[in-house]
């Protein structure tokens, strides 16, 4: 056979069956090369998205669905964990792999558990060797010696001196190991000292505040402070200068109460309260300065007080160092009792120390706070 341009032309058995295969295998080529094209342009894309979140945090971005590769199982056995064996020993089948990828048979084994136990080894013994290191300063901290003490407050009952020997009996440790507790309790077993404040000041002084008692009146072998508290001394010569009250035990808050209100009412006028006393009866009685006395009875003990001042202020004020002692316990007056051979005396009866003072009218009395 011969083509148009009178060339021979061979006979071929089935060409036409080949050309449609080799039609098939073009095309199949094309496609493949068109996916790998598109899976190029896929992922430039998202590197290009990536690329603008890191700089633009805001944005937002969908990533397409992107074809998964495959990992081969034995990558994913090397990076997790190894099959162990109930015994804790790695099975022959991995023992085989190990020998596959080029590994020794030790350098297959995870070892992360040794290195937390060793890491908390390690961690012990430093921790040891510092405990040891700082053992000898923190001790010599603590066997410091006190070398000085400081004594603060004002000493008028209690001397100086007795607070420095109380102090110094109680002294036998170091500056740390100090019982202050037992140091405070020995100074509050005195009783002139009411409070104790104890300080360490550093590196090795101790500060030691004393607060005296603050006697309000003489009461029996002691004093009563402020509380109404009493308070047994054994000396009792730094007392005299107080009044002195007297009563049951029970009644001494109450007395010293009464003595408190009947001496703000009497101090008005110049009259100091040197002594009260309450009897079984619940009947006062008390005593001024120049050792006039005053009965008051049991009941209505401030309104009787205030009739006197009345009575002091319009008749006695004047005479007062003639008066050797006043009853109030009338309703309507109160009872004077001169001093023997007086000219108060002389003057109103012969014979009789005693007389009988009117009270005046209401409206003479004074107004009394």
């Amino acid at each position: 056979m011969r083509d148009m341009k009178g060339e021979r032309i061979e006979p071929s058995i089935g060409s036409e069956r080949a050309n449609a295969e080799a039609a098939k295998a073009a095309r199949r080529a094309r496609a493949a090369e068109a996916e790998r094209e598109s899976r190029k342009e896929s992922a430039a894309e998202t590197r290009v998205v990536r690329d603008v979140l890191l700089e633009n945090p805001s944005s937002r971005y969908v990533a397409p669905d992107l074809p998964i590769a495959r990992q081969d199982v034995s990558a994913k056995r090397e990076r997790g964990y190894a099959k162990i064996s109930p015994q804790g020993r790695r099975s022959g089948g991995e023992r085989k792999q190990a020998a596959k990828t080029g590994k020794l048979f030790w350098q297959s084994w995870n070892f992360s558990w040794v290195n937390r136990k060793l890491g908390a080894v390690l961690f012990v013994i430093a921790l040891a060797f510092g405990l040891y290191w700082v053992s000898g300063p923190v001790a010599k901290v603590f066997e410091r010696p006190i070398k000085s003490v400081v004594v603060e407050g004002d000493f008028n009952l209690i001397t100086k001196q007795r607070a420095t020997e109380l102090i110094s009996d109680e002294i036998d440790g170091d500056f740390l190991q100090l019982d202050l507790m037992q140091l405070k309790n020995a100074l509050l077993s005195d009783p002139w000292v009411e409070k104790v404040t104890l300080n360490r000041r550093w590196p090795d002084t101790l500060v030691v505040k004393i607060t005296e008692q603050k006697p309000i009146a003489r009461w029996g072998d002691g004093f009563l402070n402020q509380r109404g508290e009493i308070v047994r001394v054994e000396e009792a010569s730094k007392l005299s200068g107080l009044p002195w009250l007297q009563g049951s035990e029970a009644d001494a808050p109450e007395i010293l109460q009464q003595y408190q209100d009947l001496s703000q009412i009497l101090r008005s006028r110049g009259l100091e309260v040197i002594a009260l006393k309450c009897d079984n009866k619940k009947s006062w009685r008390l005593t001024i300065k120049n050792h006039v006395e005053i009965a008051l009875g049991r009941d209505q003990v401030m309104e009787k007080i205030r009739r006197f001042v009345t009575v002091y202020d319009t008749h006695l004020s004047n005479v007062w160092m003639d008066v050797k002692a006043i009853d109030v316990r009338y309703t309507n007056g109160v009872a004077v009792r001169w001093v023997t051979d007086s000219e108060m005396a002389k003057k109103y009866i012969k014979g009789q120390t005693k007389t009988s003072v009117p009270v005046p009218a209401p409206r003479t009395a004074p107004q009394l706070n």
